[in-house]
């Protein structure tokens, strides 16, 4: 995990000026995610409270495809709703009873509609919140990141593969496809305001390359 303060120009400007942002997990070289973008249309994943060094107000996610995979040329057609919950839940202990999984406070923060086979990306996606979801690691629990699509087609070569990791501590991925995947997530960057004191001096200024996308 690491905490950036972003000062990049991305997708889209609904969050506020120069916002922080935590990523996790670190991704992996040379390796793609077929979640969210690609197959999956029900997906998961538990992030335990160790990913986040302060309490947070969450704006906007960032996914990323910074590393190259073969014949990737589109995000996948789907109407999308992402959701936020705290959870009891951990890593650990995660099932592949997607409900059980959710937390007391689901919210859900965003939808988006791909219409057809056009939208593409390089760098950062940047998914805005409609609704900011207030985050404290220390008395809230783990956080649940929850990704809908009303269709997939699985067709393999040619959706995007987001960045992401097979090996990664405290993370553990949920899809109706693969079940449950302990250490394997792409990769999200968690946007918006710190607002509490950090528990580590994981704090780096990053330079975050702008996005390059092709409608």
């Amino acid at each position: 995990m690491i905490m950036r303060v972003t000062l990049a120009v991305l997708l889209f400007t609904a969050v506020q000026k120069n916002p922080d942002e935590i990523v996790a997990p670190q991704p992996e070289r040379g390796l793609g995610i077929c979640a969210p973008f690609g197959c999956d249309v029900r997906i998961q994943q538990v992030f335990d409270n160790t990913n986040f060094p302060a309490r947070m107000r969450l704006e906007a996610i960032d996914l990323f495809n910074n590393q190259p995979n073969s014949a990737e040329g589109f995000i996948e057609p789907a109407s999308y709703s992402v959701y936020l919950s705290t959870t009891s839940v951990s890593s650990a202990s995660a099932t592949a009873d997607f409900d059980a999984n959710v937390g007391p406070d689901p919210l859900k923060v965003a939808a988006f509609t791909i219409a057809d086979f056009s939208t593409s990306f390089t760098g950062t996606y940047r998914i805005p919140f409609a609704k900011w979801f207030n985050y404290i690691p220390r008395s809230n629990g783990n956080l649940l990141l929850e990704i809908r699509k009303d269709r997939t087609g699985d067709f393999g070569d040619g959706p995007i593969y987001v960045d992401g990791s097979i090996h990664a501590p405290g993370v553990t991925q949920i899809t109706d496809e693969q079940g449950v995947q302990r250490g394997v997530a792409f990769t999200v960057g968690f946007v918006g305001r710190v607002l509490g004191p950090f528990k580590h001096a994981w704090v780096i200024p990053f330079v975050e390359r702008p996005a390059v996308a092709m409608n």
